[in-house]
């Protein structure tokens, strides 16, 4: 926010105190401006129909209202303003309240300074000169219909038991293909709970995560889920991991999986960032699943994985789900051909991702997603196409690929068994 386009604030408190203590915090910053002050709920809500505030803190407590009324008054004649309610309270009940009313970010009095700047600064960044359902309609975005119980929705984990193979570049490339391929309602989830990285790849710095999330605890629905999802310029949601690997502590697998119901009446594909590992997080991701992709590269290593994986899911009863080896990084510079690797799978490849690392990794080192920065390139290409399959617009036949020389004998590792 740059000196020239100020953020503008607009502070409701009954306490002249607090809205004295709360401007002279504010003033210290140079890019954000107290535009108006008010002692009662419908005198913030006349000055912020008049100011039309960046932000407005509400306090939760005024006389004439509660700030859960005069916020939702505020999002429906100032839309273009966003809320930040603030309490003495830290009741989960009462954060729900405040998010269904159309609240931004949720304070709990006394707050420390960078606390309190750190949401405004969050929060003016969402703010919108017009309502967000008419710049949805524009980008072509269906209308959010966070109640609807009868979704088709189709959710896809995307797996890889070895480090590196890359799983994050995979779901948000392909989260963002299937938003351009079907049109339809698209949500990304990071379920790499400590050491997420879907905020880095498409670039987002600052939102709320899963900590939102475990913090509403059994008070979630759909609508406040809603509130809490990144809209992000591709037009998919995102679910973002916590920014601090501590947070993800608080994260259990019963959050997940109340998240998860909640998302499958919202959207109509899901795509889950995971993590390697069989824990009890990863195995509620897998059991909710309707497909798995599972990631391997033309490794020793990531093959003897890929083998193990499949074992363990024929004993967890995962083989009935939709099942799908995706090859990353494909080349001919490995010394093990594909159809070798088909064989000692027992699966065919039917996603075959080229290599091509440049481009990949200038995608991911400026955070733009790479079908977006280059949507011709072979590994878009493939990427869409993969979409394709799992939207059921196209069938899983592998791509043809150039004949491959005489094959040769690898002394594939025979699992179970220690080397001597």
């Amino acid at each position: 926010m740059t000196s020239a386009s100020p953020i503008r604030v607009l502070i409701v408190d009954d306490v002249p105190e607090s809205r004295d203590n709360i401007e002279r915090l504010l003033r210290f910053e140079p890019d954000i401006q107290v535009v108006g002050k008010a002692s009662r709920g419908q005198e913030g809500i006349d000055l912020a129909v008049r100011l039309q505030p960046t932000v407005v803190l509400m306090d939760m407590t005024l006389p004439d209202m509660d700030g859960v009324k005069a916020t939702m008054e505020i999002t429906a004649q100032a839309p273009g303003s966003a809320v930040i309610m603030l309490s003495v309270q830290s009741d989960p009940e009462l954060l729900r309240q405040a998010m269904l009313a159309g609240a931004r970010e949720f304070l709990v009095k006394p707050f420390r300074f960078e606390e309190l700047i750190e949401a405004v600064r969050r929060v003016a960044q969402l703010a919108r000169p017009i309502p967000v359902a008419p710049a949805a309609a524009t980008a072509g975005a269906p209308a959010v219909e966070a109640g609807r119980p009868d979704r088709d929705t189709s959710v896809i984990a995307v797996l890889g038991t070895k480090g590196g193979v890359g799983r994050t570049f995979l779901a948000t490339n392909l989260a963002i293909a299937l938003r351009q391929r079907t049109g339809k309602r698209v949500t990304l989830v990071d379920a790499d709970l400590a050491f997420g990285d879907v905020a880095v790849l498409m670039n987002v710095t600052k939102a709320k995560t899963w900590v939102d999330v475990a913090q509403l605890g059994s008070s979630l629905d759909a609508e406040v889920l809603g509130e809490i999802l990144t809209e992000h310029s591709s037009g998919i949601q995102l679910l973002l991991a916590p920014f601090k690997p501590q947070d993800a502590e608080i994260v259990t697998p019963e959050h997940f999986q109340m998240a998860m119901s909640c998302l499958r009446r919202m959207a109509d594909f899901v795509v889950i960032d995971t993590r390697p590992g069989f824990d009890e997080l990863m195995l509620a991701v897998m059991d909710s699943a309707d497909c798995l992709l599972y990631v391997l590269t033309m490794e020793m290593t990531a093959i003897k994985d890929a083998r193990q994986f499949l074992e363990v899911a024929e004993l967890l009863g995962y083989r009935n789900k939709r099942l799908f080896l995706v090859l990353n990084r494909m080349n001919t510079y490995s010394g093990i051909p594909v159809a070798d690797i088909e064989e000692n799978l027992k699966q065919e490849l039917v996603v075959r991702i080229p290599d091509d690392p440049a481009p990949v990794l200038r995608s991911i080192n400026e955070g733009t997603p790479f079908i977006d920065m280059v949507p011709e390139h072979r590994i878009s290409a493939e990427i869409t196409r993969l979409a394709g399959i799992l939207a059921d617009q196209e069938a899983p036949v592998p791509v043809s690929q150039p004949r491959e020389g005489r094959r040769r004998a690898f002394p594939w590792p025979r699992l179970g068994r220690r080397p001597v």
